[in-house]
């Protein structure tokens, strides 16, 4: 037996390069995946970031408001304005790069709702609470009412 044949293999002359082609197409369509999972993760850090800039705005108008609630004087000073409004009041809220702050407002004097007291006067005000990251260019302004009752007692015997 004779096994010192040599075989030679040659390529068949027909190929056409599907196969490159088809390389292409694949780098083609995982580029692509890429750039979109790129593009998708930006959008989510810039949505991260926004809400983290509203949470702390929010939380300093909201420190605003307390601050307006528990500062009588603004409220007097409301009271005896022309125009019913307050001096603007900064609020210490210990957070850098972010401001607050509080303004009252006086809507009038009446008869709260659902008060059975004939002797009570009643007053309306409506606090501004304003927190600011002037770096981010946000704000937040909440607005929130509360009624003051005052009990007057007669001096008439």
């Amino acid at each position: 037996m004779d096994h010192s044949r040599c075989y030679q293999l040659t390529p068949p002359k027909t190929q056409q390069g599907v196969v490159l082609i088809a390389c292409l197409l694949v780098i083609v369509v995982v580029t692509l995946i890429v750039a979109t999972g790129s593009k998708t993760a930006s959008f989510e850090e810039k949505m991260a970031a926004n809400a983290q800039t509203y949470n702390r705005t929010f939380q300093a108008a909201e420190s605003a408001v307390e601050y307006g609630f528990d500062v009588e004087a603004l409220m007097f000073e409301a009271t005896d304005a022309s125009d019913g409004y307050s001096s603007v009041a900064s609020v210490a809220i210990g957070t850098s790069g972010v401001s607050a702050t509080a303004q009252t407002r006086f809507l009038g004097e009446g008869i709260a709702p659902g008060n059975s007291i004939g002797s009570a006067s009643t007053f309306r005000y409506e606090v501004h609470g304003n927190g600011e990251m002037t770096d981010m260019n946000a704000s937040t302004l909440i607005r929130q009412g509360f009624y003051r009752v005052s009990f007057v007692t007669s001096t008439d015997q």
